[in-house]
Formats: C-alpha cells, sequence, structure tokens
C-alpha cells in the first residue's frame, strides 16, 4: 500500500507493535484554496507526480494483512469544477466528492465535509474516467500479438519448411486445454497480468482511468481483464473483473500448421464453438474435463462479452455470420480496422457495436512515380478514415474509441480524437466512446462510465475540452483511492503577456509543456521546473517563483549583484484557432469497392437487345438477327421479332453476336488469405465461402472477358480438400452477394504429387505416396459412415463434426467431388473408389490423361475439366495432349474447358477455340466447353449455360463472333444487370482518373502544411504496418484489393 501523505512526504509513519490505528475523526487539512503551485512542489517532487491516499480497497480485499494494519479514511473534495457527469450533462461550478475510492456525493451544491482534503480545480473539467476496451497493458507475452513473421513464398520448397514465425513463450496450464495452440479460450490475462508502472501511467497521461487488457493472437485467444489504471505491485488491487470478456481473432499458424488460411480458421472457430455447446449439454462426468470448452459456457450464454477483431474490412461481415450463427448477438463488439465507413449498410442492418481504432494513415508519398502508383482505394482512404467514427454515428451504428494500433498514442491519440470531431463527429458521442458505451458493453455501468454517488471514483481533470481544445490536457486523475497529479498541474501555466517593474513586456508562447520567450523584439530562453522558472535574456538571468499571475525572485544583469524581481501577468495566453478541415465528401452512391472501377449495385434492367446473332447453346441453336427480351433479371423470350416493352432499353446489336454468360469451372479468384489450407490431409469442413473476397479486380477484369459465373475451388495440396464456392460475378456486391444459392454443394478433391507432397514439405504429413492416398481416401469414408451411423441412431448425444459431417455428405452423394487428376492410374484408381462407395463425381479437374480413360469416365457419369492446351509442366503432366478435351467430347464424357488462372479466366473464349482447330469440334461444341457443360457439371444448367426463356439473364454481347480472337465483349450482364460495359469502363477510367489527381493535389497540400512529419517514415500504426504486410502477401495469399496479378494455379507444383 502506498505511502500516506498527510504528515509528510511520502513517509509511512511507525506504529507501536500490536496496536491497530484507526484513522482521527477529523483527516488533516491543507490550505489548498491558495494557488497551489508553490506548496505541491514540495510535496510532489518526491513522490514524481503520484498523491496516493491509503484507504480501503475498491473490492474487498481477500488478503490477510500481516503485522500491523492501517484503515484510513479518506476524503477528497474537488472543487469549482466543470462536472461533465455524462455526455451531455454538465454542471458548472460544482463539487465532486470521494471517500475510501468511491463517489460520495457530485454536483452544484455540495457541501465540503470537515477534515476533507480540498482541491479547488479553478473551473476545469472533470470527466468519468475513460476506458479502452482493446489495450495490450500487462498482456503476457504468450497471449500478445507476435511480431510479423517473415513472408514467406509458399511456391518456395525451402521456404515452406521454415517457421511462420519465431516460436514465443507457450501459454501456461494448458494440460486440460485443447492442442491447438490457437484455441486457448481458458487463458486469463489477469491471473497473469503484469504492467510497468512506466506503461500504466502512459494510459493515465491520456485520461484513461480503466483498460480492458485484451489478448492479441489466436482464433480463440482467451480472456481479457478490466483492470484499474493505479499504482502498485499487487495485480489483485488492479483487477476490477477477472474474466469479463472472450476475444476471437482469424489468426493463422502459417503453411502446414491448422489453421493456415482463413477459411482454416473459420473452421475452427466454428467446430470449437460447436464442441462447447455439446459439452455444456452434457450431464455431469460424461465428458473428460476440458478446460477450453468449459471456457466457452459464458460465451454460449451471453454472459461474457465478445470482442472480435477484424483483420481487413470484410471481416465485419464474416464476423457477423458467426455472431448469428452462434446467438452472440447479446453481448459482441467488432474491433475494427478504421476502414468500417465502407460497409456502413452491413454494420446498419446487422445492429454491430464497433470499437474503432484511430490509426489513421500518414499521407502516402506522392513524389516523382510514387503518385502514379499509389493505388487509388490507399489515397481515397487516407482522405476518408478521420471520418469514420461520424459516418457510423450518423448510421446510427455505436461506438467506442481504442488507442490501439497506435504507433505513438501519448502523441497521436487526442490530436486523432478531435480531428474526427472536427469532421463532424459530435463531442459528446465522442465522450461516449470513452466513457459510458465501453462501460455498458462490460456490463460496467453500475461502476464505471459516468460521475454518479456511489460509482468507482475513476475521473479525469482536464484543462480544457479535449474534444476540440488542442491545448487541453489531463491535469490530475483519480483512480479510486489513489490521486495521480500530471505535469499541467504540477506545472502551472506560463504562457500570456507578463509586465516587468519597467514596464516592458515578456511575451511567453509556444507549447504549454515547453513555451518560448521574447522580451519587446529579443528572443530569450525559458527553462522551467514545475513552478519555478529560469529566464535568460541577453545578460539578464532570472530565477523566479510563479504563484498563480505572479512571478516572483531575483535578477542578476551581468556582473552586478541580485536584486528583488517581480512581474504580473497582463494578459493570458490566446491559443490560435485550430485549423478547420474541410471534410471529405462521403461516397454516398453505394459503390463498392472502393478504389478502381467500384461501382453502385445496379437495378435489374429491362433490355431489348435487338438484331443479333444469338448463339443459345440451346435447342434453338444459332439464330442470326434474333431478338431477345430481358426482364426482371430473366430472360423473358428469344424471336427473331419481339415488341419493346414501355420502358424498355432498345440496344441494337445488329452485327453483334449474343451468348450466355461464360462459365470457368475451376478457379481461385476473390478468395482471400489462402486457397489451400495446406495442414491436414483432409480439410473437409473448411469452406471457401467463408473467406470470400468482393474487392478482388479479377471479378471485373473477367467481366470484361465474358465470364458470368466460376466455381471457386479449394487448393490441391490435400486428398480431401475445403467446400467449393459457386458465385456470380457480381462485382460491387459484398462478399455474401457473390454467392450463387441455387449451385448444389461440393467439395475438392486431388490425387497426384501435389498431395504427397513431392517437392515441398517436411515429410511428416501422411501421405507420402500415391498408394497412401488411396488409404486415406477409404479411412476418411469408413469414419464418415460411422459417424452418420452414431449420428442417426443418436442425433443430440452424438457430438457433431463438421469434418466428418461433409464427409458424410460426400458418402451420400448429396455432396458434389471435383477431384485434381493427372495420371490416368490415379483416375482409374478414383474411378473404382467412387463406383464402390456410389459418389457423385461432378468433374475430374484438369484430367490430363483423361484420354487415355475417357470410356471409363463417360461410365461413371463424371464430367472432364481441362486446360485446352497446358502439358509438361511437371513430371506427371508429361503424356497431356492438345486434343484431349475434344477426344473427351468423343467419347461422351461432359467436358469443359477451365482456366485455373486469374488471367487466362479472361480469355475463355479463345480457350474453347482452340478445339476447333485441334479436336475438330463445331463452334456451338466449343462453346459449350465454356458455358452450357460447366453449367451442367456445376448442377445449374437449369438456370444459367443458354439463352432460353426462363434462365437469368447471364448474357454477353461480343463485336464479332465469340470464338475469334478478334472480338470483344460490350457488354456483360449478371442476373440481367449490366456490370461492365466498354463504353461505361471508358467513363470508370475518366472519374478514377480525376478522382486520383483530386487526392493527389489535396495528398501535395497536406505535405507541405507539414501534416506528413517524415516523407520515409515508418508505418504510422500497427494497422498500416498490417497493411504494408499484406502488400508483401498479396501475391501468396491474396489480401483486400491486391492487384489482381496471378497466384494459386494447379500448375504450380503443390498449391491448387
Amino acid at each position: 500500500m502506498a505511502a500516506a501523505l498527510w504528515g509528510g512526504v511520502g513517509v509511512k509513519r511507525r506504529k507501536p507493535k500490536g496496536v491497530r490505528r484507526r484513522a482521527p475523526p477529523r483527516v488533516q487539512t491543507f490550505g489548498w484554496r491558495q494557488e497551489p503551485g508553490l506548496i505541491l512542489r514540495s510535496l510532489t517532487l518526491l513522490a514524481g507526480g503520484l498523491l496516493a491516499v491509503s484507504a480501503a480497497a475498491q473490492a474487498l480485499n481477500t488478503e490477510r494483512p500481516a503485522g500491523l494494519r492501517e484503515a484510513p479514511s479518506t476524503w477528497h473534495a474537488f472543487t469549482d469544477a466543470r462536472l461533465v457527469l455524462a455526455p451531455g450533462q454538465a454542471v458548472e461550478r460544482g463539487t465532486l466528492l470521494v471517500r475510501d475510492g468511491r463517489i460520495v456525493a457530485v454536483g452544484a451544491n455540495v457541501a465540503v465535509p470537515a477534515g476533507a482534503r480540498v482541491w479547488p480545480l479553478n473551473g476545469r473539467s472533470v470527466y468519468a474516467g475513460f476506458i479502452d476496451l482493446a489495450s495490450p497493458l500487462g498482456v503476457p507475452a504468450a497471449m500478445r500479438e507476435p511480431p510479423p513473421a517473415p513472408v514467406a513464398n509458399p511456391f518456395d520448397p525451402a521456404s515452406n519448411r521454415a517457421p511462420a514465425r519465431p516460436e514465443g513463450p507457450a501459454p501456461v496450464a494448458r494440460s486440460l486445454s485443447l492442442r491447438n495452440p490457437m484455441v486457448r479460450p481458458e487463458q486469463q490475462v489477469a491471473s497473469q497480468w503484469e504492467a510497468t508502472p512506466e506503461a500504466v501511467a502512459a494510459l493515465r497521461q491520456l485520461g484513461f482511468t480503466a483498460v480492458l487488457a485484451a489478448p492479441g493472437h489466436g482464433v480463440l485467444r482467451g480472456q481479457g481483464a478490466l483492470v484499474a489504471l493505479r499504482d502498485g505491485r499487487d495485480a489483485k488491487d488492479a483487477v476490477l473483473a477477472s474474466a469479463p470478456s472472450q476475444h476471437l481473432g482469424f489468426d493463422l499458424l502459417g503453411w502446414g500448421r491448422y489453421p493456415s488460411s482463413l477459411m482454416g480458421a473459420t473452421a475452427l472457430l466454428r467446430q470449437t464453438l460447436l464442441d462447447a455447446r455439446w459439452y455444456g449439454q452434457q450431464a455431469a462426468g460424461r465428458a473428460a474435463p476440458n478446460a477450453s470448452l468449459a471456457a466457452l459456457q459464458p460465451v454460449l450464454k451471453g454472459e461474457q462479452l465478445v470482442v472480435a477483431q477484424a483483420r481487413d474490412e470484410q471481416d465485419l461481415s464474416r464476423w457477423l455470420a458467426l455472431r448469428d450463427e452462434f446467438g452472440l448477438r447479446q453481448r459482441f463488439v467488432l474491433q475494427g480496422t478504421g476502414h468500417e465507413y465502407r460497409h456502413l449498410q452491413a454494420l446498419q442492418k446487422g445492429q454491430a457495436t464497433v470499437l474503432v481504432p484511430l490509426a489513421f494513415p500518414e499521407a502516402p508519398a506522392v513524389a516523382g512515380d510514387a503518385g502514379a502508383q499509389a493505388p487509388l482505394h490507399e489515397l481515397q482512404h487516407w482522405e476518408a478514415a478521420p471520418s469514420n467514427a461520424a459516418w457510423l454515428a450518423q448510421a446510427g451504428v455505436p461506438v467506442a474509441l481504442t488507442a490501439a494500433g497506435l504507433r505513438r498514442p501519448e502523441r497521436d491519440f487526442w490530436p486523432r480524437v478531435r480531428q474526427a470531431v472536427q469532421r463532424g463527429w459530435r463531442a459528446d458521442a465522442a465522450l461516449a466512446a470513452l466513457t459510458t458505451t465501453p462501460a455498458a458493453l462490460l456490463n460496467e455501468s453500475a461502476r464505471l462510465g459516468t460521475l454518479a454517488p456511489g460509482k468507482l471514483a475513476h475521473a479525469v481533470v482536464m484543462s480544457g475540452d479535449p474534444f476540440t481544445d488542442p491545448e487541453a490536457e489531463p491535469v490530475l486523475s483519480v483512480v479510486g483511492e489513489q490521486v495521480h497529479l500530471h505535469a499541467a498541474w504540477r506545472q502551472p501555466d506560463a504562457r500570456g503577456r507578463w509586465t516587468l517593474p519597467d514596464d516592458s513586456v515578456l511575451t511567453v508562447g509556444g507549447p504549454r509543456a515547453k513555451p518560448t520567450a521574447q522580451l519587446g523584439e529579443r528572443a530569450c530562453t525559458l527553462a522551467l521546473d514545475d513552478a519555478q522558472w529560469q529566464l535568460g535574456c541577453g545578460d539578464w538571468q532570472v530565477v523566479a517563483q510563479q504563484s498563480g499571475e505572479r512571478l516572483t525572485g531575483t535578477l542578476r544583469r551581468g556582473g552586478e549583484p541580485l536584486v528583488d524581481w517581480q512581474a504580473k501577468r497582463s494578459a493570458p495566453h490566446t491559443a490560435k484557432p485550430a485549423a478547420v478541415e474541410a471534410p471529405p465528401t462521403p461516397i454516398t452512391d453505394g459503390r463498392y469497392p472502393y478504389g478502381a472501377y467500384g461501382i453502385a449495385p445496379a437495378p435489374a434492367e429491362t433490355v431489348l437487345i435487338r438484331g443479333a446473332t444469338v448463339w443459345t447453346q440451346g435447342p434453338q441453336g444459332t439464330l442470326a438477327a434474333a431478338d431477345v427480351l430481358v426482364q426482371d433479371g430473366r430472360i423473358a423470350a428469344v424471336a427473331p421479332t419481339l415488341a419493346a416493352p414501355s420502358g424498355a432499353q432498345v440496344i441494337e446489336a445488329r452485327g453483334l453476336h449474343l451468348t450466355p454468360g461464360l462459365v470457368d469451372a475451376h478457379s481461385h479468384i476473390a478468395t482471400a488469405r489462402g486457397v489451400n489450407e495446406g495442414s491436414d490431409s483432409v480439410t473437409a469442413e473448411v469452406r471457401v465461402a467463408d473467406a470470400l473476397d468482393a474487392t478482388d479486380i479479377n471479378l471485373y477484369r473477367q467481366l470484361a472477358g465474358g465470364v458470368t459465373t466460376a466455381n471457386l475451388l479449394h487448393g490441391s495440396s490435400n486428398a480431401i480438400g475445403g467446400q467449393s464456392a459457386v458465385v456470380k460475378l457480381r462485382w460491387g456486391q459484398p462478399a455474401t452477394g457473390l454467392l450463387f444459392s441455387q449451385a448444389p454443394p461440393s467439395n475438392k478433391f486431388a490425387l497426384g504429387e501435389n498431395v504427397k507432397q513431392s517437392n515441398y514439405g517436411n515429410g511428416e504429413r501422411y501421405p507420402q505416396t500415391r498408394a497412401g492416398v488411396e488409404q486415406l481416401l477409404r479411412d476418411a469414408f469408413a469414419q464418415a459412415e460411422d459417424y452418420a451411423a452414431r449420428r442417426a441412431a443418436d442425433p443430440s448425444g452424438t457430438r457433431r463434426d463438421l469434418r466428418l459431417e461433409a464427409l458424410a455428405e460426400l458418402r451420400a452423394g448429396t455432396r458434389h467431388i471435383h477431384i485434381h487428376s493427372y495420371r490416368a492410374d490415379e483416375i482409374l484408381m478414383f474411378i473404382r473408389l467412387a463406383r464402390e462407395k456410389q459418389l457423385k463425381v461432378a468433374a475430374f479437374q484438369h484430367v490430363l490423361e483423361g484420354y487415355k480413360v475417357a470410356p471409363e469416365i463417360a461410365s461413371l457419369g463424371a464430367g472432364a475439366s481441362s486446360f485446352a492446351d497446358w502439358w509438361g509442366f511437371k513430371a506427371e503432366t508429361f503424356d497431356g495432349v492438345v486434343g484431349n478435351p475434344a477426344m473427351l467430347v468423343r467419347a461422351g464424357v461432359l467436358t469443359s474447358v477451365n482456366s485455373d488462372d486469374a488471367e487466362l479466366a479472361r480469355r475463355l473464349n479463345t480457350e474453347a477455340a482452340k478445339s476447333v482447330r485441334v479436336g475438330g469440334l463445331s463452334p456451338e461444341e466449343a462453346l459449350a466447353l465454356v458455358t452450357r457443360n460447366p453449367a451442367r457439371q456445376l448442377g445449374v444448367d437449369r438456370w444459367i449455360g443458354s439463352v432460353e426463356p426462363g434462365k437469368h439473364a447471364d448474357l454477353v454481347l461480343w463485336s464479332g463472333p465469340p470464338l475469334s480472337a478478334f472480338s470483344t465483349v460490350q457488354s456483360t450482364w449478371v442476373d440481367g444487370r449490366r456490370l461492365y460495359d466498354r463504353r461505361q469502363d471508358a467513363l470508370l477510367r475518366l472519374r478514377d482518373a480525376k478522382e486520383r489527381e483530386r487526392l493527389l493535389m489535396r495528398v501535395a497540400q497536406a505535405t507541405e502544411a507539414g501534416d506528413k512529419k517524415d516523407k520515409a517514415a515508418a508505418p504510422a500504426s500497427a494497422l498500416d504496418a498490417l497493411l504494408a504486410r499484406s502488400r508483401a502477401l498479396a501475391r501468396i495469399a491474396h489480401a483486400d484489393y491486391h492487384d489482381g496479378q496471378a497466384a494459386h494455379e494447379c500448375t504450380e507444383e503443390h498449391l491448387q
């Protein structure tokens, strides 16, 4: 317990042994109604700015005292204050009365009891102590976010064998916990919390009196601790709540360790929550003890706050989906990235609460070629980031603030808050984000968040309004029974105009902590030590003490003797008004994604396409000079002559060609943070749909190539990989809007070199041979059969297993299979297994030796999706031939041609055309390879694949015959919405060029004005560091807004 400071400076009095000393009924009072400068200086010099008054703890002490005990009763009266009781509620010239760490009274007419220590505040503002819900303070090393790992390249075998990051300290007490190191919900920060006094004081200097010390790494990261920012070595005195929150994240272990992908992290989280739900339903003693699952019971019951950290803007919707799946809406907060303004509608609709960081990006470098290379979406974010909180508030989304992510919070926190207020965020809303909102989220409104009788004495005294006054700063903090004095209390404000005895004027200005002085036209030196001045002006040397508006001391001029000297402040310092920044105009047209080519959701059009050559790919064949009518997103009619309905847009298409939208049966675009869960050999539980990336520019680029539907497959590193996602290329929609809802479910399987890890891995994962792949498949299906039988016999008692559930669906034929394959012997092996198990094989993918076993594939009823002319890129592809697709077609196999490549998909039409020249297919048969046939393989031919009435209006208008290399796409419709148009594309380019020019001009102006202090500085925040790392990872595991460079082809040895 800190020393009592009422008989001397930090001296604890000795007491007779064996005698318990009670506090006297009257506590000695000090003459605090004088100016405090001189009196306090002697008291605080040794205390280092802390006035820690011993009193009862904020909670009942559980320790038995050793030796003598003290039981002083402490009264503190903070008088003549502006009391901000709650956001929007203030009392001018009131008193805050505190006793034993709790607020006794607060208001305008509060009587100060005899013996109370009086703190005259002279009109300063008192706020409830601020609360941060995402602080790393005191979090043990094993639970903190680790430093970024080196960017490994999965295409490099040596890189794959390296660990993702240096191993840090292991979490403690894991003997009864789940084995996966990313699942540790039983870990409690409170039991391991340890913070340095310097770190605690740094947060108090910002006005915080309590923080939620939050775990920073993992999927189920553990439980935070609500701690008071008080001094003392015993964590029990600081912890206000030992387990108020559970923290979640989409963190990865790195290649080869589960989870190594976003979809894997999502599956791990879902499975663990399902296990916890099952565990909570079991009778006592039926399930083995499991600390991890037991720790999740308060989460599932809504008794514990869940804080889910987003790593990018699209994680927001991913977390909301998980929240609703497990019924966690009651107590759930999203820890954002600062990009939340881009998803206002989803957050509003989802009734989300967001923990908003203030890590605004620095102005990007624009000199030379850097401006041309700066991504437009990053320039837009630089301008928009300070408006994030205001736009969230305008949308009715509750907001809490955090200093997390700031590289230098002591420098940047309050300027960023004020910048947000300047952008239109109400000051009382900003105050709520630091007080009442976090207190309510923690269920601590009865103790924290406002100034009210009975609440904990958590308060901060500010020299001005910190939300509008750039010179406002904390003066003192009250944390329970402790009163902490900041520099602004110990050092009175020296600034202003001082009149000297000879009527000359000394002007003191500049920053309060390091002011500058000028006597007339002469610059002076000024050093302050609390209230003591050391002033030098030419041959003048003054040492003086400031007391309020007066200075008294001595003057030595040259070699003359010391003489008494004094000055009086004749005018206070007047701060220059802060420059009011013009807020940017929010993008209100619903455009998405941000950056280049973003568009607003387009309405379904009523369109009559007149006079085109229509390649129906249906019973009508190819029609010359036909009309196609589109209404309500569907094809309404196809005929030689159609009348245009009222209000319909008529497109004169004579000389143009119209086809169904192209379908890519094998793609890896629009998948964020890993297309492979490259860890276990069987990962049937992971879902590509959990990692969809609607910002992938390849969606737009492929629309320009006529593609409207794609089958997004898991990679090929696993024998049984994850669940596929069939998507429409609905550019401008969020990720959830991409899914083709009618598509039947399917999984990606793989055979060959990738699965047995021929050129990568450490040799530890089974299987390592082709023979082992078959045995692994058989074992997986045996497990699935056993699981299905147990679930049928005891649905409620059998624990749900997402992996076995997907395998059981595959075994039952309700889930289809797309299988990566090259060699004929392996294809035959799987044909035999599929017949034995009655599996539904939608397509053999790649199938380069399919021509050798085409009759067997046809007899199975499986399809084949091949490259047009790729072969020889690795050992198992040496026998590939250019005529493979055509030979498969002639053998009666339902055949398609795919891309497996982001760039190649933009010319699927010419890939199909190769089978006309090489394989002798008719143009209609060749076009079917990328329209009707892949639609049938994906089970969606009822809706797409041909131009027939009633089908989805997925259409492409070409400048010439669709199989010609000289033809270009003029327009592409998806569901009757024109998402690409060649003329509109030119307008988008012009729009984006103007936007870039405007933003570069603004960045240049900000740089010239000094907003950018260091042009070559490191990223301004941890969030910016994450962004920089994301750029480096873009080639490997696509992050948001990547550049669209092709990656993840199945030709890359082991990935797909």
